[in-house]
């Protein structure tokens, strides 16, 4: 059988063959997944949620939320219902409370006493949040307490210092804000 001499003719066109093949495999796979990712993107939603009609994912509380939201609770349980050993309990030895309207800092025992004087009035803590820095705990929320006699609500913004360890109050802070954010339509995870 006669030998066959591929000449570069020969090697040119076997080449053009094979490129063309390769290019015409490779433009039929990017068309595929080019209806794949437009097919898949279509079916998505353009908006987020809430936005789109759909009610919104239902909000949740941090871990640290939580806990320091529990803490918040017995803490005002405790004093609307005058238990004062359950409240001075939760105190640290040092703990002091500054507020906007006084210019020194109050001590435990001064403390607990205003607060079991006060009128005792049903509250809700609202817009918590936690920043821990190692042993501490910064925590920030709003306070609204219910009108009394025709009176609006008010609202205080509070910012307490909890040591972690052993779940005591350091210091309080409070002040009533001139212009108060009202309350959000929806949990967000903080209330």
């Amino acid at each position: 059988m006669p030998v066959r001499q591929v000449t570069p003719a020969h090697r040119a066109r076997a080449s053009f063959c094979i490129s063309a093949r390769a290019r015409s495999l490779a433009g039929v796979t990017a068309l595929a997944v080019g209806a794949a990712l437009a097919s898949s993107a279509a079916a998505q939603p353009r908006l987020p949620p809430g936005v789109d009609g759909r009610a919104p994912a239902p909000a949740t509380a941090t871990r640290a939320v939580a806990h320091y939201l529990d803490l918040e609770r017995a803490l005002a349980a405790a004093l609307r219902e005058h238990r004062r050993e359950a409240a001075a309990q939760m105190l640290a030895p040092e703990f002091e409370a500054r507020s906007g309207e006084a210019l020194d800092a109050i001590g435990a025992r001064a403390w607990l006493d205003a607060q079991l004087r006060a009128r005792t009035t049903p509250t809700v803590v609202r817009d918590l949040a936690v920043r821990e820095l190692g042993d501490l705990a910064v925590v920030s929320f709003f306070v609204d307490a219910a009108p009394v006699r025709g009176a609006g609500t008010t609202t205080l913004y509070v910012v307490d210092i909890w040591r972690e360890s052993d779940a005591r109050l350091m210091a309080r802070y409070e002040a009533q804000p001139a212009h108060p954010l009202r309350a959000p339509a929806r949990p967000r995870g903080r209330e």
